[in-house]
């Protein structure tokens, strides 16, 4: 922001403070910057509390009536006349804007969430902060029963999975990733090992590690693309029709819709799984 414009929104802040208290500890309101943060509150019963969203935010439906904030560039001056008492933010989206916050006497809560396991903490913290403790209990509670790693015989026993999150140019979700967390406790066995969490990849190591499952989690109209980029013919995934196009939201957002996108994959390894013992079964019948 320029300088004029900065002191232009601390006046407006100021002025909106004397109007009318920032922080209303009876009916905290809650600018949500990202739309995880958007989806967690209102899985947690605590919308009410949401007095604005990202332009990113597309669900749950009852959302999208709230006012629009911006997405990476924030529109600063509409956050203050909405007089939040808490900003929150997932894995430091908009810390660029961390000391404008601080000198507007905005409460800027960031929240980590790099594995499955981070989610219950960030959603018993933000019921805390929202006077509703009791919520995060209960969304802790049912995310622990619904994420329990699926056991398997030995690592043989994984099915090889790939991740693609883009095209062009081709990336793809690592090990080391929330979505790495989420195939190994599908019970799948990421072909990216030692990765950045989204590695840009070429062909050759697809090719190499030639995997059980493709996952293609952008817009994409069907799977055909994927069959005819050159030499993926002979892939096993490609071969056996294990290519599976999945809503890319469910697996990006770190929120309560993982849960979902879970399901989804261990459905897809769980049947794959089955597959492979009645091949071995055949073979020993013979």
């Amino acid at each position: 922001m320029k300088p004029a414009s900065i002191l232009k929104t601390i006046f407006l802040a100021l002025s909106l403070c004397f109007i009318s208290p920032c922080m209303a500890a009876t009916d905290p309101r809650v600018i949500s910057l990202v739309p995880s943060q958007t989806e967690l509150l209102f899985h947690l019963g605590l919308g009410d509390h949401v007095a604005g969203i990202s332009d990113y935010c597309n669900y749950p439906a009852e959302a999208l009536a709230r006012p629009r904030i911006g997405a990476l560039e924030l529109n600063i001056e509409r956050i203050m006349s909405l007089r939040p008492a808490l900003l929150v933010d997932v894995n430091n989206m908009h810390k660029k804007y961390a000391l404008l916050f601080s000198q507007l006497g905005l409460n800027y809560v960031n929240f980590t969430v790099t594995r499955m396991d981070q989610m219950p903490r960030m959603a018993e913290e933000l019921s805390k902060l929202l006077g509703k403790p009791e919520k995060g209990i209960e969304f802790a509670l049912e995310w622990a029963r619904a994420t329990t790693e699926q056991p398997a015989s030995d690592a043989n026993d994984r099915p090889t999975v790939y991740f693609e999150i883009w095209d062009t140019p081709m990336q793809a979700a690592g090990d080391n990733s929330y979505i790495g967390d989420m195939i190994r406790k599908a019970g799948g066995s990421n072909i990216l090992a030692d990765t950045a969490e989204f590695p840009v990849v070429n062909s050759e190591t697809v090719l190499d590690a030639n995997p059980d499952v493709i996952i293609i989690a952008y817009p994409l109209s069907g799977t055909s693309s994927i069959e005819q980029r050159p030499g993926w013919q002979s892939l096993r995934a490609v071969k056996n029709k294990q290519i599976h196009a999945l809503d890319q939201d469910l697996f990006i957002r770190p929120g309560p819709r993982n849960l979902k996108a879970l399901e989804q994959l261990r459905g897809i390894i769980r049947k794959l799984r089955h597959g492979n013992d009645e091949k071995q079964k055949n073979k020993t019948k013979r």
